[in-house]
């Protein structure tokens, strides 16, 4: 029983670490999406809308929350983690109109990975 115990033990931070790690690449994904989105709306109505429909970017597993702050001309979008997701060392991912990545830890490492 000891041998079991000690397996999760170890296997346990290892699968919240690769949970963490999926909920990021999804809030990229939906970051990305809603980029696109916003392009493609500015290119139709020659400025940023000031929403994003949720419908852009929302899947019922996404444990981060999309937010849009825009200007005509320029906009910043941010992926907030909440739930359990919160315990990410990456925090919030944003994204803005000239492609520019950032995150509370490691922008680098964090929209690596």
């Amino acid at each position: 029983m000891s041998v079991i115990g000690l397996l999760s033990a170890l296997a346990m931070p290892i699968y919240q670490t690769a949970q963490a790690r999926s909920q990021r690449q999804l809030a990229k994904l939906a970051l990305m999406k809603s980029a696109q989105w916003l392009e493609q709306a500015a290119t139709t109505q020659g400025s940023y809308p000031a929403n994003l429909p949720v419908s852009v970017w929302q899947t019922p597993e996404l444990k981060y929350r999309i937010r849009i702050n825009s200007q005509s001309q320029t906009y910043v979008l941010t992926a907030t983690p909440f739930g359990n997701q919160q315990a990410d060392d990456c925090g919030s991912l944003t994204l803005n109109q000239a492609g520019q990545r950032s995150a509370q830890g490691d922008a680098a490492l964090c929209w690596s990975k």
